[in-house]
């Protein structure tokens, strides 16, 4: 109840009962910097898909802030989905050991920062069953009062990803596009009807809000068990976008690259980003500490970043005449989320769109998104087929005997 009257003190919009999306979304406007990867001992282990394999003791670490300064219980549950990303009707016990509700019990509160707030950390159990999960976090054990939601996925390798050349990558399609190709070797699977049953979702740079799903193979060779996946289908193009603009705030008080002034206040502090342009507009070039639009929470002053990092409201400047669409910060900073609170708004003044969002200290990567009828989603960054992303491809298979879809192959190409 004292949570409820903190969000009084945002707007009443707040208090209005969320509706579940199956997706990443956050829907508290305390919580902040969630993240979702494979717990492990590799280094940047922050930048990972959150996919893992069925077998073997590989588990998901769910950390996130809530700004404030007091903590509170706070419960994780699963939605096992199909391919789609809808609801299956699996009961619980058909893709977990447990009950189907975890208390979080690991907290730390920050210190020394101007924003005080509670970082929370789970390690999650593990489903029984391969396939797309979404995991919800709520409150107080009220399912309607949720706080986030996120999407994994636990994959079996029961295919294996080859062509004729024992090669599978990416094709620079043209100029400003990249595509596909890749073979699917599904012997030993028992699959009957391999169009019927099997479908292929593609994602750049994790990114669902651009996915190509439900793919069907360009052709199938029954005898051989292969399903192939071709250049010359449009079905697996991508534009190739651009290499991700970036700013080092892993520093209050000494400016990291691209980070133009802070203002360091008794309970808040404010950092100014330098004027960002249309990159489009220019040649493209590679970028060093390009990390396919993720960030990494870190300092440069040794402290511990998960609890004595600090909070910045950043501004964002970008350079532009007015255009006929809305124009937004995104990258794994806020989920590729393309909603108000992450758009800009013309200062005709400046001639520029100003933006802010509050984040933690650490090193990202962003790029501006357009919506409109007259320019391109990557209006402002650009299509160039040389750009190295990340591609990941995910192999569902329906069972006749099961009413949703496993998880059967899943690859990571890492860039080139």
């Amino acid at each position: 109840m004292i949570r409820i009257f903190f969000l009084l003190l945002i707007t009443t919009e707040s208090l209005a009962q969320v509706q579940l999306e199956l997706a990443d979304k956050v829907y508290d406007p305390f919580i902040k910097t969630v993240q979702l990867y494979p717990l492990g001992p590799k280094s940047n282990t922050q930048l990972l898909s959150a996919a893992i394999p069925l077998r073997g003791n590989q588990q998901l670490v769910l950390e996130f802030d809530e700004l404030f300064n007091d903590a509170f219980t706070y419960q994780v549950k699963y939605v096992r989905c199909d391919a789609n990303w809808q609801q299956s009707d699996l009961s619980n016990l058909e893709f977990l050991n447990e009950y189907n509700e975890f208390t979080i019990n690991e907290y730390e509160y920050s210190f020394n920062t101007k924003t005080p707030y509670v970082h929370y950390r789970m390690v999650l159990p593990k489903p029984t069953l391969s396939g797309n999960y979404v995991l919800v976090v709520y409150a107080d054990g009220d399912e309607s009062d949720i706080i986030l939601s996120k999407r994994f996925l636990v994959y079996e390798s029961r295919v294996t990803f080859t062509d004729q050349y024992g090669f599978t990558g990416v094709n620079n399609a043209s100029r400003f596009n990249q595509q596909l190709q890749f073979e699917v070797n599904y012997k030993g699977v028992g699959i009957q009807n391999p169009r019927d049953q099997v479908s292929v979702s593609i994602l750049q740079n994790q990114r669902w809000d651009i996915a190509h799903t439900n793919l069907k193979p360009t052709f199938i060779r029954e005898g051989d068990y292969k399903l192939e996946y071709r250049y010359f289908t449009e079905e697996t193009m991508f534009p190739g976008s651009n290499e991700f603009r970036y700013f080092d705030l892993r520093s209050i008080r000494y400016f990291g690259e691209n980070v133009k002034t802070a203002h360091i206040e008794e309970d808040q502090i404010f950092t100014w980003l330098e004027d960002d342009k249309r990159k489009s507009e220019f040649a493209y070039s590679t970028v060093l500490m390009d990390l396919n639009g993720q960030y990494v929470i870190d300092n440069v002053e040794g402290f511990n970043p998960i609890i004595e990092n600090d909070y910045s409201k950043v501004e964002f400047t970008l350079i532009s005449p007015k255009i006929n669409g809305k124009v937004f910060i995104v990258g794994g900073l806020n989920d590729w989320d393309r909603s108000k609170d992450n758009s800009l708004t013309y200062n005709k003044e400046l001639g520029a769109y100003k933006g802010s969002l509050i984040l933690k200290q650490g090193w990202y990567n962003y790029q501006y998104l357009v919506e409109s009828p007259s320019h391109t989603l990557n209006y402002f960054e650009g299509d160039w087929s040389a750009t190295n992303n990340q591609y990941q491809i995910i192999v569902y298979y329906r069972p006749y005997d099961l009413t949703t879809d496993l998880i059967i192959g899943y690859l990571d190409l890492v860039p080139r």
